[in-house]
C-alpha cells in the first residue's frame, strides 16, 4: 500500500501498489483468501421435462489458502523466472490474515494468443480442452497447470514471452479426470 495506507489499485485477488524506488509492485492478499485457485464445481441444471436430477461441471475460480498461494509463487519463479518474493505476513485486527509480497515490473507488449499458446507449447506444455471455454496449458514434466495464461498476464519482450501473474496449480484427481489429463 502506499505511504498513505491506500491501494493505487484493488485487483480480484490483491491490493496493489507500484514502488517507483524499487521498481516493484507490492500486493497485499484481501482476507480472507490468498489468491485464486481453479476448482471443478457441480452446478445443478434444471429440467423441467425430467424428474432425473442433472448437474454440469464446470472449472471455477475460488479462494485459495495460505498453501495454495505461496506454492503458486514458488511455481512461477521457478518455471516462468518471475521474482515473486514474500515479504510480509500481516495478521489484521480482525483476525484475518494477508501476504504481502513484491514482484517486478514487466516491460513489453501484451502478448497474443497465438503467442502465448507457441510459446507454452514451444516449451514442453499440452493445451488442455475445457469445456468451461478456459485457455489451459499442462507441462507432464512438472506436474503443474497453467490457467489464466491470458494477454494481461503475458508480454512479449524482444521476442521473448514472459509470463507473469499466470494461475499455476497441480491438479487434484477430480481436475485430472474433468480435463482428462492422464487419458
Amino acid at each position: 500500500m502506499s505511504q498513505s495506507g491506500t491501494a493505487r489499485w484493488i485487483g480480484s485477488e490483491h491490493w496493489v501498489d507500484f514502488s517507483d524506488e524499487d521498481g516493484h509492485y507490492h500486493k497485499t492478499t484481501i482476507p480472507p483468501a490468498f489468491g485464486l485457485v481453479p476448482k471443478v464445481v457441480t452446478h445443478p441444471v434444471v429440467d423441467l421435462r425430467s424428474a432425473i436430477p442433472k448437474t454440469r461441471q464446470a472449472i471455477e475460480f475460488l479462494p485459495g489458502t495460505p498453501l495454495e498461494y505461496l506454492e503458486r509463487w514458488r511455481t512461477s519463479n521457478e518455471l516462468f523466472g518471475d521474482d515473486v518474493r514474500l515479504v510480509s505476513v500481516i495478521a489484521w485486527a480482525d483476525g484475518g490474515l494477508s501476504f504481502g509480497i513484491t514482484q517486478p515490473q514487466y516491460h513489453g507488449v501484451p502478448a497474443e494468443p497465438r503467442e502465448i499458446e507457441h510459446h507454452f507449447l514451444r516449451a514442453g506444455w499440452v493445451r488442455l480442452p475445457d469445456p468451461s471455454g478456459h485457455v489451459i496449458f499442462f507441462n507432464h514434466a512438472f506436474g503443474v497447470m497453467a490457467i489464466d495464461a491470458e494477454r494481461r498476464n503475458c508480454y512479449v519482450t524482444d521476442g521473448e514471452l514472459q509470463p507473469f501473474d499466470v494461475i499455476l496449480c497441480r491438479p487434484d484427481a477430480e481436475m485430472e479426470e474433468f480435463l482428462g489429463i492422464y487419458r
